[in-house]
C-alpha cells in the first residue's frame, strides 16, 4: 500500500524577513559593543600618553629648578642638610649609644669603661718630605706648633679603644711638649730631642717613651727616607701600657655641649705660618658642623687612607715665642694667659687662654666664661703672634 507524503508547512515570506531583521538587529548591536569598546580602549591609551607626557615635563621643570637652585644658591642646600643634621644629632647621646658617657679627652659618647683611657701623646713630624702623616685622623687632641725654621710639628693625643696600625713620623721632641704632655699625665711617645726638651722630660718626671730605649715598639719603614721613617702602632703602645698597669687617665676634662648652629654666616679659618707648605686653612662643613684641614693649598688626608682631616672644634692659641739656638729651635711660652680664637659650630669668637702652672689644665675662656666645646676632635695650632689669621 503506498503511503502519503506529509505535507510540510510553508515558510511565510514576512517571517523570514522578520529573522533576517532581528539577525540584523543583534549584529549591529554587537558591532556597536565592539565599538564602545574600541572608543574605551583608545581613551584610555590617550589618557595614559596625557599622563606620560604631563610625568615628562613635570620632572623636566623640577630638573630645572633644582639645578638652577643648586647652581645660583647652593648655600640653601647646605643650611638644610646642616639643619637635619644638627637635628639628628640634636638627640640625646643615650639614644645613639645606651648607656655611654662622655669621654674625658673630648667629650665623645663611648661605651662605660672607655670614658677615661690612660692618655698617649705622639710627636708626629709634618715636613713636606715626612708627608703623609698616619694616624691624625684617629687622634682625639693635636696641637701644632713650630719645631725651628717655620716648620711646625703635631703633638697629637689618643685616648681612644681605635685601632690606628701605623703612627707616625714620629720626631723628636721640644721643651713646650713636655708642657702639654704634663697636664695631660701622659706617655710622651717621640724619637730622642732637643736638650732642653729631654732635660724637661727628665726633670718634670714625665712619663717618657723615647725610641732611642725603646725601639722594640717601633720600626722604620724601608721604603721612606731618615728621619721620616719611624713608625708605631696602637697596638704597640697599648702592649707597653698594659705592662705598666695604666688603664685610666688622671686629667682635668675640659667642658662639653651639644652640637648648635650659629646664627652668623659660617666662617673659614686660615693660619699664615710663614712657609707657603705649611700655611692652613680649615673649611667648615656645614653639613657636617665639622671643619676640614687644608695644608698648602690642598685637602690634607691621613695616610691610612682616604680619610679627610676633620675637627669639631679649632682653637688657634697665640704664643710668645724667641730663637734658642742657631738650629732656630723655639721656645713657646705656655704658661700664663694670652689670646686665643676659638671655632666651633661654624662661627670664631675672640677669647683668651689661660694656664696657671705646668700641671695645671690650659682653659679658654670667652668674656669670662669657660668655653663648652662640641663632643669630637679637637685641634689647637699654636701661632706667634705676629703670625697672621683670617677668620
Amino acid at each position: 500500500m503506498r503511503g502519503k507524503a506529509l505535507n510540510k508547512p510553508r515558510r511565510s515570506r514576512a517571517a523570514g524577513e522578520r529573522r533576517m531583521v532581528i539577525k540584523d538587529l543583534k549584529n549591529f548591536s554587537v558591532l556597536k559593543d565592539e565599538e564602545r569598546e574600541g572608543n574605551k580602549k583608545t581613551a584610555g591609551y590617550n589618557w595614559r600618553v596625557i599622563c606620560y607626557v604631563f610625568i615628562i615635563i613635570f620632572s623636566v621643570l623640577v630638573f630645572i629648578a633644582f639645578t638652577y637652585l643648586i647652581t645660583f644658591y647652593p648655600d640653601l642646600f647646605n643650611k638644610v642638610g646642616r639643619n637635619l643634621s644638627l637635628l639628628e644629632k640634636s638627640q640625646p647621646a643615650a639614644n645613639v649609644c645606651p648607656g655611654c658617657l662622655p669621654r674625658s679627652i673630648d667629650g665623645y659618647p663611648v661605651p662605660a669603661g672607655q670614658e677615661n683611657l690612660f692618655p698617649v701623646a705622639i710627636v708626629i713630624d709634618n715636613h713636606p718630605a715626612g708627608r703623609p702623616a698616619f694616624g691624625l685622623e684617629e687622634a682625639d687632641l693635636v696641637y701644632e706648633a713650630e719645631a725651628e725654621g717655620g716648620i711646625t710639628r703635631y703633638l697629637a693625643f689618643f685616648a681612644n679603644n681605635e685601632e690606628v696600625k701605623k703612627i707616625g713620623p714620629i720626631r723628636s721632641a721640644r721643651p713646650y711638649f713636655v708642657d702639654w704632655v704634663k697636664e695631660m699625665s701622659a706617655l710622651f711617645v717621640h724619637c730622642g730631642g732637643s736638650p732642653e726638651a729631654l732635660a724637661k722630660a727628665y726633670k718634670e718626671n714625665i712619663f717618657d717613651f723615647n725610641e732611642f730605649y725603646q725601639g722594640s715598639y717601633f720600626w722604620r719603614d724601608s721604603q721612606r727616607p731618615g728621619p721620616y721613617n719611624i713608625f708605631t702602632s696602637s697596638a704597640n703602645l697599648s702592649k707597653y701600657l698594659e705592662s705598666k698597669n695604666l688603664t685610666e687617665g688622671k686629667f682635668l676634662s675640659w667642658q662639653f655641649k651639644e652640637e648648635a648652629p650659629v646664627s652668623a654666616e659660617p666662617k673659614d679659618i686660615e693660619i699664615g705660618f710663614k712657609s707657603p707648605d705649611f700655611v692652613v686653612k680649615w673649611k667648615y662643613d656645614e653639613i657636617n658642623n665639622e671643619y676640614i684641614r687644608y695644608l698648602a693649598g690642598e685637602v690634607q688626608f691621613d695616610g691610612q687612607g682616604s680619610s679627610e682631616i676633620r675637627a669639631k672644634n679649632i682653637i688657634v692659641q697665640s704664643e710668645e715665642a724667641k730663637v734658642l739656638d742657631k738650629e732656630l729651635r723655639l721656645k713657646i711660652e705656655t704658661l700664663g694667659s694670652g689670646q686665643a680664637v676659638i671655632c666651633l659650630d661654624g662661627g670664631c669668637r675672640e677669647g683668651e687662654w689661660q694656664k696657671s702652672s705646668l700641671s695645671a689644665r690650659t682653659r679658654y675662656y670667652i668674656n669670662g666664661e669657660e668655653t663648652k666645646f662640641n663632643p669630637g676632635k679637637i685641634w689647637i695650632e699654636i701661632v706667634r703672634p705676629d703670625l697672621e689669621i683670617i677668620y
